[in-house]
């Protein structure tokens, strides 16, 4: 194979990763914090699988603020 040449790896579809779904839903509760001007520290949980139920939880206590 000519080494001018690279092969393109293939991958799986990044935005079916669980730690994509966690990045954005970072992204959701820091932007709901700012607008509701919550100051929030967050310690997701050590298990992986209780990372995602924690962040939804704390954007649903944001999303309250808002109403």
């Amino acid at each position: 194979m000519d080494n001018n040449k690279k092969e393109k790896p293939i991958m799986k579809d990044p935005t079916q990763s669980e730690q994509f779904r966690q990045t954005i839903l970072e992204d959701v509760l820091d932007k709901l914090c700012f607008i509701t001007q919550r100051d929030i520290f967050v310690m997701l949980p050590e298990k992986e699988e209780e990372r995602i139920p924690y962040l939804v939880k704390e954007i649903e206590k944001t999303l309250e603020k808002i109403k």
